[in-house]
């Protein structure tokens, strides 16, 4: 018994080095785990750090854009301040007559007609019938066409008189729809840009959050 005492300090000993090496297994397979878990974790900060890279080029895009979009807007209004800012009938079916008379077309009817709308400018229509040859009626779309006021052909209908004529140039019967054209002051061109941002918004509330995991 007093031999076992005397040998008491050394298992104590003993048993002291076996939980230090038990304490020291498990930090080893501890540290294992962590290490196991940096690529891991490594690659999902690689990750995040490319999708804040991609967020950012993103909004650099956009800013771009509107750049670009503000500098078309700005060309189309241009374009508009071009055109007149009002239209004569007056003016207009005088010219239109003055040139078809001097051209001895016969029957001339000239008639305004609505004016459309078309955003940034305004469209007015003129109905012009007359007789006359083809030829004649080819003068009269050159000599329009020439003017410096801005008139276009859009409609042009021929009709056969329906009897027998005498004479190389035959007479025709024709209907045409002139146009005119105004800038409408009370258009502003769309940028469209308050839209790109409410779309971008509305895609951002609906992306789905993900759930945080509770730690055990």
């Amino acid at each position: 018994m007093t031999a076992l005492i005397k040998k008491l300090p050394f298992f104590i000993f003993l048993y002291a080095i076996y939980g230090g090496y038990e304490m020291y297994e498990k930090h080893l397979e501890l540290l294992t785990g962590m290490k196991d878990r940096i690529p891991v974790i490594q690659n999902k900060i690689n990750k995040t750090k490319q999708k804040k890279k991609d967020l950012k080029r993103y909004f650099q895009d956009i800013e771009e854009a509107k750049k670009n979009i503000e500098l078309v807007a700005q060309e189309v209004e241009k374009v508009q301040r071009q055109l007149p800012s009002e239209i004569s009938d007056a003016e207009n079916l005088q010219l239109i007559k003055g040139i078809a008379e001097s051209l001895n077309i016969k029957n001339i009817f000239l008639q305004p007609k609505s004016e459309e709308n078309k955003g940034f400018y305004f469209i007015k229509n003129y109905e012009m019938k007359g007789t006359g040859t083809f030829l004649q009626f080819l003068i009269l779309f050159e000599k329009i066409a020439e003017n410096k006021r801005l008139l276009n052909i859009r409609d042009i209908e021929l009709k056969h008189l329906g009897r027998k004529q005498r004479g190389r140039f035959q007479l025709i019967n024709t209907e045409i729809v002139i146009q005119a054209y105004r800038f409408n002051p009370g258009h502003k061109e769309d940028r469209g840009i308050e839209g790109i941002e409410n779309q971008f918004k509305e895609k951002k509330k609906k992306r789905p959050r993900k759930k945080r995991k509770k730690k055990s």
